[in-house]
């Protein structure tokens, strides 16, 4: 069976390939809609920020290690109201929206996070809605998925900025484009942290206990924003080279941006899909997968994902079932063969070899040991079909 992982290529953006993102299920085999397409990069970022009226100036570049730019805030809708930030005192400025989903989420943990540092941190949540009206109703409306007032689910400070002074002096000049998105302030009023909200707990807890690396953070910040914005041209280049066949160019354009911006297992996959789709290059595609798998060489999702690519998504022209069966073997032995969905995928790989009483004993021990109630019916679904096909075979 197939897990689903995928790694971040920027900070608030991924790349994504249709080969990462498949569900694993245990149905019969079938290939690709289109087996000559080759997935290309797609950029999936958070919430969008609307088109709103702006402020006519551009605001100065902002990253972290840089002075926190002064707040703008027509509206204190809840909490304490300030207009700048004092010594010594951490403050956390997050981004927010009434039609975000993702925002609406973040909220309790932001909640969390301020009752348990109390005064050490002023949380702000602030909005840039043009209607405070469209706020104040967000309150009191109740919150499906706990019940709870949206009032009391944001026990922190909110503002309302409708002429979106503050949100361009930060989301704008650092180069943030959805929300949530948050900011941490620290005691000596330089901006410490940018990030999504879910992702802050440690670095809050150091920029609080004063351990926080500074200078580390706004090296990592700047290599950040030069990566996303490489990303832009990085994008076309594959998009003209997909659009004109031309699969050397497109595998060395991967190739030039891994080398300036390391290594990431999305453009892996899509340098192992170009090989195998585009150029139609089996030896080269699974000899780029094997270095692929020994760089993941203790990552038992990993190899099951790939495995799981291999027998259950690819046509058999482009399927090597023995390196399959190899790096679904070393998922086993990674997970004691005590991982159903694994197991599950070397009784698939054994099967498809056509070593059947092997992947009907495998699908045997997949099925005792899976505790999940429909993935325990797909999974014995399979083992039937597999002894069905047998018997017919014998018969």
């Amino acid at each position: 069976m197939h897990n689903q992982f995928k790694m971040s290529i920027a900070a608030i953006t991924c790349i994504s390939i249709a080969s990462c993102n498949t569900t694993q299920t245990t149905e019969t085999k079938t290939g690709d809609a289109n087996p000559d397409s080759v997935p290309m990069a797609k950029l999936v970022a958070p919430t969008p920020l609307p088109e709103l009226e702006t402020p006519n100036s551009e605001p100065l570049p902002l990253a972290i290690g840089d002075n926190a730019p002064a707040i703008s805030i027509d509206h204190w809708v809840k909490g304490e109201d300030f207009d700048t930030f004092e010594d010594g005192q951490v403050y956390v400025m997050e981004f927010w929206a009434t039609w975000c989903g993702p925002c609406i989420t973040t909220m309790p943990h932001l909640s969390g996070l301020q009752a348990e540092y109390g005064d050490a941190v002023k949380f702000t949540g602030v909005s840039s809605e043009p209607k405070l009206q469209t706020v104040v109703e967000f309150f009191t409306k109740t919150n499906s998925s706990d019940g709870k007032l949206n009032s009391d689910r944001m026990a922190y400070t909110v503002a309302v900025d409708p002429d979106r002074s503050t949100s361009t002096a930060y989301m704008k000049a650092a180069g943030q484009n959805g929300i949530p998105t948050a900011f941490i302030v620290d005691g000596n009023g330089k901006v410490a942290w940018i990030g999504h909200p879910m992702s802050m707990d440690g670095p809050l807890a150091e920029i609080v206990d004063g351990t926080w690396d500074l200078a580390s953070a706004a090296e990592e910040f700047k290599t950040e924003q030069k990566r996303d914005l490489a990303m832009r041209d990085f994008r076309m280049s594959l998009r003209t080279t997909q659009e004109d066949g031309d699969w050397d160019a497109y595998i060395g354009a991967i190739d030039a941006f891994v080398a300036e911006f390391g290594d990431d297992a999305q453009l892996d996959n899509m340098k192992f899909d170009a090989l195998l789709k585009g150029k139609k290059d089996n030896a080269a595609a699974y000899a780029w997968a094997d270095t692929m798998m020994h760089n993941d060489w203790d990552n038992s999702s990993a190899m099951n994902a790939m495995a799981w690519n291999i027998v259950d998504r690819m046509p058999a022209n482009e399927q090597d079932l023995d390196f399959a069966l190899k790096i679904a073997l070393r998922g086993c032995e990674l997970t004691t063969y005590e991982d159903p969905m694994i197991l599950d995928t070397l009784a698939r790989c054994y099967w498809e070899l056509g070593q059947k009483y092997k992947a009907i004993e495998w699908q045997k021990k997949a099925v005792s040991l899976v505790d999940d109630s429909s993935m325990s019916a797909s999974m014995t679904a399979t083992l039937n079909e597999y002894n069905g096909s047998l018997a017919n075979v014998d018969q």
